[in-house]
């Protein structure tokens, strides 16, 4: 009987690391800066550093 108690009571813990690992996994990513943050150009299809740069704007 006890041990199923400790098997038991390692298999919670083991699953109980892992998704704590998990979940900060997310919540490091969330925190990293996104690499493909520029903007799209609805007239070229282009990628740009900022929506001022497309020639719908004129510039």
């Amino acid at each position: 009987m006890r041990r199923k108690k400790w098997l038991l009571t390692g298999l919670v813990a083991v699953s109980l690391a892992a998704a704590g690992l998990a979940y900060g996994q997310t919540l490091v990513r969330a925190d990293e800066p996104q690499e493909n943050a520029g903007y799209v150009c609805p007239l070229t299809g282009e990628e740009l550093p900022c929506p001022n740069c497309c020639p719908l704007n004129g510039k």
